[in-house]
């Protein structure tokens, strides 16, 4: 395959930090180059020159051959880069064709032609099968469908590059699969595809060789036919791959149940849940995406409407009709959505404003005054023990990594002495050093005794974070099963919903 894009010894460096150190890179047409590494590898400052949206201070960029300065985004474009990042260029007010032809709009003298413009749409849109319409506002379209725009925008005339941060976050396994025969194509038709992300499952499924960064430098490029994810993860980390998990600490016998769920019913999706969760205990709970596991996290803190069944935390009945987030604070028990960005924290606002607001009481003086002095101490201690970077109270949440962003909230949790954490996905989209350093935490919560509803998509997870695991299929719990017992082969046939005489005895009751 001819090289396409190559890197030859870029260096940027940005105050304080040598972002790339001498970094190169090659992208072959018709291939999918992944990109891995932890967040602050370099990755995103790469592709951000590739895009036109940095400049290097150092070294080449070569596209076909031949040396390119890429001066803006529009210039990149112009030289057929395209780039479709996590946060999304779309303008929410414009309608999706607006979107999807902005800059390049169709025209006669003096008119757009709005038809044209749609029926293309129509058509490019179609490659998803998502039921998307031309004349949506973007603001009116959930997150997957938004990408999916983002993606028929960048794809409407076809790249030379296409580079695709994260792709896969925030769509469903149906959407997952059309993507990957979608880029399938554009390799076939001598696309070079720049592919980063987190989930190190899919290298396998759609890429032909990977670089690993860390640091601000090159680490390796391997073919996807000789790499492993322990050799991977290795590269990534400068960690054996056995030393990602901590190790399981057993629950006591003795352990209270701290929350009983009886026969859980909801207006939309759940179906008779039944489980039980204890004291020092990590309970996982898997399932695919629309098997019900996001909504039971939910339904749990009243954001679903719940029709029967029964809620017992610390041993008192919750009436159905008092149930809701605040309730369950004040119980004991935080809920941690799977959107942080959107739902779970405010992210114009500080790291301390953040740690603090559930538990501004813990800071009050006299008065209702705030001792702002000892809520700094404590908020700075907190960033310390988590090692959240950067380290500053006053750092605005948005500008931190997923993995720091998902720490504030968990330090939220800890400030305000939760017993009981629900958790939603709570590693989605952030690296694997982030994530070693959230399983360390979780577990460190269920040393101290609190209990933790550990909702993922990620099996790994579920085979080694997770003291007992629960699998939820169309809205029903179908299983349950101790640590032991669990493996990737059972897990699989009760997320395709065998029944438990198929696939065998668990052993354990789910109530």
């Amino acid at each position: 395959m001819a090289e396409l894009l190559r890197a030859i010894e870029v260096s940027k460096r940005f105050p304080g930090v040598l972002a790339l150190d001498r970094v190169s890179f090659e992208l072959r047409a018709g291939e999918v180059h992944a990109l891995v590494g932890e967040n602050g590898a370099g990755k995103s400052t790469l592709v951000n020159i590739f895009a036109g949206s940095l400049h290097p201070d150092g070294g080449t960029i070569e596209l076909e051959g031949r040396p390119v300065q890429i001066r803006s985004p529009h210039h990149a474009q112009e030289l057929g880069i395209r780039a479709v990042f996590q946060h999304l260029s779309l303008v929410p007010a414009l309608s999706v064709a607006e979107n999807i032809f902005l800059g390049r709009e169709l025209t006669t003298p003096g008119l757009l032609r709005k038809p044209a413009m749609q029926a293309r749409s129509v058509a490019q849109l179609g490659l998803f099968d998502a039921g998307i319409s031309p004349t949506a506002k973007v603001r009116d379209l959930t997150v997957p469908q938004r990408y999916l725009v983002e993606i028929a925008k960048a794809t409407l005339e076809r790249p030379k590059v296409l580079i695709l941060d994260e792709p896969t976050a925030s769509l469903t396994d149906r959407e997952t699969r059309v993507l990957y025969d979608l880029v399938r194509e554009l390799r076939g038709q001598g696309v070079g595809v720049i592919w980063i992300t987190h989930r190190l499952e899919e290298l396998y499924e759609i890429a032909d060789r990977v670089t690993v960064m860390r640091d601000g430098r090159h680490v390796a490029t391997l073919s996807v036919h000789e790499m492993t994810t322990d050799r991977l993860i290795t590269l990534m980390t400068g960690r054996e791959y056995e030393q990602i998990y901590p190790v399981l600490q057993p629950v006591p016998e003795s352990a209270a149940v701290v929350l009983a769920v009886r026969g859980l019913t909801t207006a939309h999706g759940l179906r008779g849940v039944h489980l039980t969760l204890r004291a020092g205990e990590i309970l996982g709970v898997g399932g695919l995406i629309g098997s019900g596991k996001g909504l039971l996290g939910r339904a749990l803190v009243g954001l679903e409407p719940i029709t029967a069944g029964e809620i017992e935390l610390f041993g008192e009945r919750i009436p159905l009709d008092r149930i809701s987030p605040r309730t369950l604070l004040e119980r004991g028990l935080m809920y941690f959505p799977a959107d942080r960005r959107h739902e779970g924290l405010f992210t114009n606002r500080s790291v301390l404003e953040n740690m603090t607001i559930a538990a501004l009481e813990r800071f009050q003086r006299a008065g209702g005054i705030l001792d702002k002095r000892r809520e700094r101490r404590m908020v700075t201690e907190y960033i310390r023990r988590l090692a959240i970077v950067p380290p500053n109270p006053d750092a605005r949440v948005r500008n931190l990594s997923g993995g720091n962003q998902q720490k504030v909230a968990l330090a939220r949790g800890m400030i305000r002495t939760t017993r009981v954490f629900v958790l939603d996905e709570p590693t989605q989209g952030i690296d694997v050093g982030a994530k070693i350093a959230v399983y360390e935490l979780l577990h460190e919560l269920a040393r101290q005794g609190a209990a933790v509803l550990f909702i993922t998509s990620d099996m790994l997870e579920l085979l080694h974070v997770c003291h007992r695991v629960v699998v939820m299929f169309q809205g029903e719990l179908v299983a349950i099963m101790r640590h032991e017992e669990v493996s990737e082969e059972r897990l699989l046939q009760y997320y395709f919903g065998h029944t438990r005489e198929e696939v065998g005895r668990t052993g354990v009751d789910a109530a």
